[in-house]
Order: C-alpha cells, then sequence, then structure tokens
C-alpha cells in the first residue's frame, strides 16, 4: 500500500479543483512537499515543441534568477542535457541528476545556481500527455540533507499525472480572491525610498510584478511605474492622516496570471506624532476555491468525505457530485450523513457556515 495515501489524495484534489495552472500552482508544489520533502521546487511550463514559456521559483534568489535568465544556454551545456532533450526524449524522472556531467560541479552555473545557495540534490519530473510535453519540475535539497531516494522518485512519478491534468485540462478563472494569502513586509522612508523588505516580501513583488519567467523575460510592471504607484498611496496616506481621516489604509490592487495581489501602506509614526516612514503589506490573496479546500483539508474526515464536503460547500448539486465522483447516490448520501455526524452540522447551509467560519 502507498505510504503517503492521504497526501497524495490531497494533491489530486488540488490538481482538480479546475483553476488556471499558474494560479494554482503555488498551492500543487505545497502539496507535492507532503508527497516528497524538499527544500524548494522550480516548475518550467513549456510549449509542445519543449520550449518553456513561464516558469515558478519556490524561495527565488534574484540573482540566481537573472543568471539563468540571460545564461541558461550556458547552463545548459554545462550540464549537458537541454530541458528541451529532457522533454522530448528524457525519462519521466531522474533526467537531471546532480552532476549529470563529470566536472559539472566545477562550473560556473553550479555555483551560481546551485552552490552559492546552499543546494546539492535534484530530482525532476516531466511532465507529459499523449499530445507530448507539458512541463518540468524540479525538487531541490540542501547540502547536509539526503539525496533524494528511489523511493521519492518513485513517489514523485506517481504524482505527475494529477499534475499533468491541473496543467491541459481546461481551466477556468477563480470565482473570487479572498484576503488569506502570504504576506510580506516592505518599509519606505518619507521620501518614498526602499530602507527594508522581508524575504517573503522580495517574492510576493518578483511575481506581482512579472507574470512571465521564460528564459529572458521582463517584468510586466517597471520600477518607474511602481514608484508611481506606491508614491500615489504614500500621498493618500499623508493626506488621510493631516486630515485624521478615519478610513481603510489605500491599497493597490495587481492581478496577472499568477492570481491577485494587493499593496495596502499604513503611515508609521514617531513620537513627534507625524508620519516618518511608511509600511506596506504586500499580499498574495487566495482563490476562493483554494482557500476552502485549505479549510477542509484540515477538517477530520476521509480522503472521499473531504471530495464530497468540498462540492457541497461549493453549491454543487448532489446528482453532479455523485457523478463527479463516480459513485451512487445511496453512497453519496451516505458519505453526507457521516460528513455531517462527524462535524456536528445537520445541513448543508450549516457546513457552509461552519466551512466559512
Amino acid at each position: 500500500m502507498f505510504k503517503k495515501a492521504g497526501e497524495m489524495a490531497r494533491l489530486r484534489q488540488t490538481c482538480c479543483l479546475g483553476l488556471t495552472s499558474s494560479i494554482v500552482m503555488p498551492q500543487i508544489l505545497a502539496d507535492l512537499h507532503q508527497v516528497v520533502m524538499s527544500d524548494r521546487i522550480h516548475f518550467a511550463w513549456t510549449d509542445r515543441l519543449g520550449n518553456v514559456v513561464n516558469g515558478y521559483f519556490e524561495k527565488p534568489d534574484a540573482r540566481a534568477l537573472d543568471y539563468f535568465k540571460h545564461h541558461h544556454l550556458r547552463f545548459f551545456d554545462d550540464v549537458g542535457l537541454s530541458f528541451r532533450q529532457a522533454l522530448l526524449f528524457g525519462k519521466s524522472t531522474g533526467n537531471f541528476r546532480w552532476p549529470f556531467r563529470p566536472g559539472f560541479e566545477g562550473t560556473e552555473s553550479h555555483e551560481r545556481l546551485f552552490g552559492s545557495l546552499g543546494l546539492e540534490h535534484s530530482l525532476d519530473g516531466v511532465l507529459r500527455d499523449r499530445y507530448g510535453p507539458l512541463g518540468l519540475i524540479f525538487l531541490l535539497r540542501r547540502r547536509g540533507e539526503a539525496d533524494f531516494s528511489a523511493e521519492d522518485e518513485a513517489n514523485l512519478a506517481q504524482t505527475l499525472p494529477y499534475i499533468a491534468h491541473a496543467i491541459s485540462h481546461e481551466a477556468k478563472t477563480p470565482e473570487s480572491f479572498i484576503e488569506a494569502g502570504d504576506a510580506g513586509l516592505m518599509v519606505f522612508d518619507f521620501e518614498g525610498q526602499l530602507k527594508y523588505q522581508s524575504a517573503h516580501a522580495r517574492e510576493l513583488c518578483l511575481y506581482a510584478l512579472a507574470d512571465n519567467m521564460a528564459p529572458g523575460w521582463e517584468a510586466t510592471i517597471g520600477i518607474h511605474d511602481m514608484e508611481l504607484a506606491l508614491c500615489s498611496l504614500f500621498d493618500r496616506v499623508r493626506r488621510a492622516f493631516d486630515e485624521n481621516l478615519l478610513a481603510d489604509p489605500p491599497a493597490w490592487i495587481i492581478a496577472n496570471k499568477w492570481g491577485e495581489f494587493q499593496l495596502r501602506a499604513y503611515a508609521l509614526q514617531e513620537s513627534t506624532g507625524k508620519p516618518s516612514s511608511y509600511g506596506v503589506i504586500v499580499k498574495k490573496k487566495l482563490p476562493i476555491e483554494v482557500w476552502l479546500l485549505q479549510k477542509i483539508k484540515e477538517m477530520p474526515l476521509s480522503n472521499k468525505q473531504r471530495e464530497v464536503c468540498f462540492l457541497l460547500a461549493r453549491g454543487v448539486e448532489t446528482c453532479e457530485i455523485a457523478k463527479q465522483l463516480g459513485i451512487g447516490q445511496t453512497t453519496l448520501k451516505e458519505h453526507i450523513q457521516t460528513v455531517y455526524r462527524k462535524l456536528g452540522i445537520h445541513k448543508r447551509e450549516e457546513l457552509l457556515r461552519l466551512v466559512l467560519s
């Protein structure tokens, strides 16, 4: 029996949300961490010819990204295998097990992309469907951690069809976004100069400002445009402070391929009673479908009961739930009764109140 059946079921549920893959990818990777432990995961979307068209990087390092952006061909030459070769002709897993080519660990590519970040072990998986390649996924571990095992590689292989489903099937945009995602802090002085930026804020700003991370990518929103938008926020903060207005802190909403981001500005004041600097909270807003699924994953239910619970919470009719799950109405009724009993409720309206609380 598969040792991580529960973790795999949670990943499968996320992959079957039917959302645009770029928006749901952070949650897919978060679930994948529970199946195969790693320090960080990088994902590349490709076209059918194996060319990289976008990428998502956990714990992105600005210098490493800049190097890959301008010198990815040197990296492929140093490794001895390109993404395109792996996607078109490679195995489903394990094409880039370091060091792939003797001497790779002594190259500039290794130092800039792995050595300087303390990364030593890599495990990759190729995503394909019957029409060709879809993407490439990299799991990375740090120096001093155990290398990926044969069991890890087998577990990764089992996840690939689910992740491929999330990428290849027709997807929809989220119904809405809510303020429940990750957040980071930035501090600016009175003149608007950046004085502090948390690591999480750097990562969120990277995706807020650029919706394409393919080699050679450029920011969608330039530095000048960002400065103008932030100065506008600071002007509104000063005006509200000077006029003693009680209002929500002003926000800048950015919508792109990764979803919705919110930058909200606050006045930071010293004993003089005047603003001396500004704090900006940058937040990645969560699709409501992802938020609902996260809440339900925490409930004391079996994997099938969580699926039933999620569809009930989204307002799906019982006949459609039975069809989607491939079960009969009698079996579905038993699942619903068990869900209600475990959660101490009696009807769908109570389930909604419980989930939304």
